[in-house]
């Protein structure tokens, strides 16, 4: 008998659920716009290994179709690792790591060269260090590096697609109103 009382329960919480306004950010008709002004974002090429991760992390993003747009608009990033010791152990030797990775970005239109939007993305990732093996030490740097750089990514890319979700398709960008830090 619980069973039918939590059943009709979500059953209840569906049936509310479009009555509230939710829409999904890529429903049909502004997912539409969405999707073609995200694609139509040309990424500034970035030096260093990490730089051609987090290109490549944000194209796959912003055109995960794979689908070619004419350029509309110009983002240009930088971004920054920072290494900070978390635990010592007693001989003074430390074991943990945390990685900040840390991006500012700009949206520009190519056409005006007008700024849309721009913000910063953080995050923190961390790895642990081998006492026994500094391959192996280098090899979970380079994992957090890159799990850091793949989280910056899908932040700018979740932040572009809001912005441009909080536009209608005929509006005209205005930048003052879009600035964000995430």
């Amino acid at each position: 008998m619980w069973w039918f009382s939590r059943t009709l329960g979500l059953l209840a919480l569906f049936a509310a659920i479009p009555g509230c306004g939710f829409q999904p950010i890529y429903a049909e008709r502004a997912g539409d716009a969405v999707l073609t002004r995200l694609a139509a974002i040309e990424v500034s090429p970035m030096r260093g290994r990490l730089g051609v991760e987090m290109y490549n992390h944000l194209r796959d993003g912003l055109s995960p179709g794979g689908k070619l747009v004419s350029p509309t608009y110009q983002l240009q990033l930088q971004f920054q690792t920072n290494r900070v010791a978390l635990i010592t152990e007693p001989d003074s030797q430390v074991r943990r790591f945390n990685l900040a990775v840390t991006a500012t970005y700009e949206l520009s239109e190519i056409e005006s060269g007008r700024l849309l939007n721009s913000g910063t993305a953080h995050v923190v990732t961390s790895y642990n260090v081998i006492k026994t093996n500094n391959f192996g030490t280098a090899i979970a740097e380079q994992d957090a590096q890159l799990r850091g750089i793949r989280q910056i990514s899908q932040q700018i890319v979740w932040t572009l697609t809001v912005f441009f979700k909080q536009l209608s398709p005929d509006t005209t960008l205005n930048y003052e109103n879009h600035r964000t830090t995430s």
